[in-house]
């Protein structure tokens, strides 16, 4: 009887600890969906760093940014190399500028559940997807579900609440990681930034269809 009392205690402070569990995760997650929704119309200046797996540095780029939603984005790399990837919803550009290439892509496609869908997407669409831990005061870790994504764990960082860090472990085992500065809010920008007429040199490649 004794053994039976123990174990039934021991049931319900476990089912309660899980109860716990699940509260906090829920929390943690309706935590940064609200701050992802704050930060969907936005601009600034990023820097770039890619680290291979022993660490070292082996890429850096530095530009500016502009997101507007749904799935609206420029991200336009200065240096190095200069290349401007434009997504106006539904299609997705990248432009290679000093090879005079570009390549055209379904959103869908191209994002899924990428980290670009988490900036671009409704929060509430794509949390669901990850498992998602707090590191501390506005900080988050998020784990993939499902295991065909392209990386191990992605790390949000916001200042203020606003985004200022995302750092990306690929399937690979490099990191990339983001760092936002200066960024501002907005009301909403013109469809025309989102656009882009391409110089009749360019070579372009449409992929997804």
């Amino acid at each position: 009887m004794l053994i039976n009392k123990c174990l039934g205690f021991f049931l319900i402070a476990l089912a309660g600890l899980q109860l716990n569990i699940a509260q906090a995760a829920d929390e943690t997650a309706a935590s940064l969906e609200n701050l992802l929704e704050m930060n969907r119309n936005i601009e600034g200046e990023f820097r770039q760093v890619t680290y291979d797996e022993q660490g070292k540095q082996i890429q850096v780029s530095e530009g500016v940014f502009l997101l507007a939603k749904p799935n609206q984005f420029v991200w336009d790399s200065i240096s190095p190399y200069p290349q401007r990837i434009i997504s106006d919803g539904t299609t997705i550009t990248v432009w290679d500028i000093d090879l005079e290439q570009a390549t055209k892509k379904p959103l869908s496609g191209a994002v899924g559940h990428s980290p670009a869908a988490l900036l671009g997407q409704p929060a509430a669409e794509v949390l669901p997807h990850y498992d998602v831990t707090s590191l501390g005061t506005e900080k988050f870790r998020l784990q993939p579900k499902e295991d065909e994504d392209l990386f191990q764990t992605l790390t949000l960082s916001f200042t203020d609440e606003a985004i200022s860090a995302m750092s990306i472990l690929d399937s690979l085992g490099q990191t990339t990681v983001i760092e936002f500065r200066k960024v501002e809010p907005h009301d909403g920008v013109s469809k025309s930034n989102f656009t882009l007429d391409l110089p009749a040199d360019v070579d372009v490649i449409v992929e997804g269809q």
